[in-house]
């Protein structure tokens, strides 16, 4: 059966991927002063391993060698389900910690989970036009939240008196590109699953998008409160919004940035799901074809 043409959909997919719980936690805690050179070269790194990804599928058939088929799907698979877990993780620590700090972990893992669970179940298209809703709320907010923080910037945060040397950036690079880069090799996979060869653009494109959203989002926390005490944060965006106000009588928008969160996590769990799925019965599919009659 011919995959609908879901193309533009993906691409709030695939861009809401690229926030994931990375939007919760970046910069992170391993971070030092040289943490913007780490993240630049991090974005970078994630073409790269979009770019390796796409190559990996199409050097040979996915289907055509059974070894190698296997190796690639059971990858996936493992990895999907790994990012699923750690995205379900950091959104469960923010909202134990910030956002419902009184309420037990137990339930709001059990609302998380079912919430997951029942996109998972359903066809691929409730995911996708989901992302489209979800997509649109989180670009408005961080674009919105940006343009209202510039005021409060303080450049001088990125100001650089003596480049670091190689091992000073390698420190910071790998702790970043370990949760923001890597997770780009799921996507591929996904789009062989999601959407038809006419539309794989839109994993490029999508991608992109969600980490120029990113970087706003990083930029945020940098220049308002600098490399250091950013990293020092346990959730430095949502203490960025914190600090940034509007006007007399909404002067917070902690609500907007806690949508997000929600948002980016439920979809990056709910899409690695759905990997790890997909990729598990295709491998089956590998090993014990249809019989057809």
């Amino acid at each position: 059966m011919e995959k609908a043409d879901y193309g533009r959909h993906f691409f709030c997919l695939a861009a809401l991927f690229a926030l994931g719980e990375s939007v919760i936690g970046l910069p992170y805690s391993d971070s030092g002063k040289y943490s913007f050179l780490g993240f630049a070269f991090a974005v970078a790194a994630s073409f790269a391993v979009l770019g390796i990804s796409y190559f990996l599928l199409k050097s040979k058939s996915v289907f055509g060698v059974k070894a190698y088929s296997a190796v690639l799907l059971s990858a996936a698979a493992v990895y999907a389900l790994y990012n699923a877990v750690a995205s379900f993780t950091e959104f469960l620590r923010f909202v134990d910690k910030i956002l419902l700090p009184d309420t037990p972990r137990f339930f709001i893992a059990v609302i998380f989970v079912l919430t997951c669970a029942y996109l998972t179940s359903r066809k691929n298209s409730v995911i996708l036009k989901l992302s489209v809703i979800f997509f649109v709320l989180s670009a408005a907010g961080i674009i919105l939240f940006f343009l209202l923080s510039v005021k409060d910037f303080n450049t001088e945060w990125f100001l650089i008196n003596r480049f670091p040397g190689l091992k000073a950036v390698l420190k910071e690079t790998m702790p970043m590109a370990a949760r923001v880069s890597l997770p780009f090799a799921l996507i591929p996979f996904a789009a062989e699953f999601f959407i038809n060869s006419k539309s794989k653009k839109y994993a490029f494109t999508g991608a992109a998008a969600g980490l120029g959203l990113l970087v706003l989002c990083f930029a945020d926390c940098i220049f308002l409160f600098g490399p250091q005490l950013s990293a020092r944060c346990d959730f430095p965006l949502a203490a960025a919004v914190s600090t940034v106000t509007v006007g007399p009588l909404f002067t917070r928008m902690d609500g907007l940035v806690y949508c997000i969160y929600f948002a980016t996590a439920l979809i990056k769990t709910a899409f690695c799901l759905k990997i790890c799925f997909f990729s598990l019965s295709k491998l089956k599919i590998c090993f014990y074809p249809l019989k057809t009659h």
